[in-house]
């Protein structure tokens, strides 16, 4: 038993618990926080934010599906299994189940030691802190030991790598600077509030999920009467703390003239290669897309924003 312990791929144990077991509700919440967090970790790694919405893939629950093999009694040790790697031929990327537990050891190791969070890990080091949080609801002491499957070059440690971490007092966390970023959105136009100097816009975007946005000065002399109940393009102005979102301004909307199914397009194609000053002779169209989505990621999310458009009318 104790050899088998020893050779397991990654434990979690909980010391110092209080009383004999552990309540089911508070042990619940903690495997669902530990799962949420390999998924986060395992869309980092395949190239996407890792507060993707929407239902899992088949790829990040090759990565991030993990399986609880054992919980012994006492002070409460879970014993954890990689996800099956029955379907693993059916993918082509270069992480693997390890890289995912092994980020998730370093960002504990990071927190134990007060270190400060890299602006594009905040929402990783916020998921690991929870998982931290909840045990700490179990027992005072958390420590975790992750056997890798492979010896790869990316860990810097022949045997397991180990860390212990106060799972009741956390090193406080210092807050990342704030920057700034702008993205387009496309959704439905539900609701809009057009009191003087508080002008704001509610979308239902097209994954189900609600935005509510401020209007810039700029667009205070648009006619909200023509925003309401359609659907719309917004570009959105928003203030990060990492890689979360605090604050988010509409700094241009335009109702989109033409619903899924419409008889003419609103523009012609000569327009449109007027309007873009493309060349009269044909470039190398795969050279062009190659320069500009230079990644899988980067074209999935191109796509995801493609379908988006398209189905702002329905």
């Amino acid at each position: 038993m104790q050899a088998e312990r020893l050779d397991s791929w990654l434990s979690f144990t909980i010391r110092d618990t209080e009383g004999v077991g552990v309540d089911l509700p508070k042990l619940a919440k903690l495997l669902g926080t530990l799962s949420s967090t390999f998924y986060a970790i395992a869309r980092t790694e395949l190239g996407v934010p890792p507060d993707r919405p929407g239902p899992r893939t088949n790829a990040e629950d090759l990565l991030a599906g993990l399986r609880l093999a054992r919980l012994e009694p006492g002070s409460a040790v879970l014993e954890l299994l990689p996800p099956e790697q029955a379907v693993q031929s059916s993918f082509d990327f270069r992480a693997t189940a390890d890289d995912v537990a092994f980020e998730f050891v370093q960002e504990l190791r990071r927190i134990a030691s007060g270190e400060t969070v890299a602006p594009e890990r905040t929402w990783i080091r916020r998921q690991v802190r929870n998982v931290i949080t909840d045990a700490g609801d179990i027992g005072a002491v958390a420590e975790v030991r992750f056997n890798p499957q492979h010896r790869v070059p990316r860990y810097f440690d022949a045997g397991p790598l180990e860390v212990q971490v106060n799972a009741r007092e956390l090193p406080e966390q210092e807050r990342p600077a704030p920057s700034r970023r702008t993205r387009r959105v496309i959704g439905h136009a539900y609701m809009v509030d057009v009191e003087p100097g508080k002008q704001r816009v509610r979308l239902k975007l097209t994954d189900g999920r609600d935005l509510t946005l401020d209007i810039a000065a700029r667009e205070g002399e648009l006619d909200m009467t023509k925003v309401l109940d359609r659907p719309v393009e917004v570009e959105v102005e928003e203030e990060m703390m990492g890689d979360a979102s605090a604050r988010r301004v509409a700094t241009e909307i335009s109702v989109l003239s033409s619903f899924p199914g419409a008889a003419a397009a609103p523009k012609s194609l000569v327009e449109l290669m007027r309007e873009q000053h493309l060349p009269k002779d044909r470039p190398d169209y795969r050279e062009l897309a190659t320069a500009v989505w230079q990644t899988k990621a980067e074209l999935d999310e191109f796509e995801q924003f493609l379908r988006a458009s398209r189905a702002a009318g329905g």
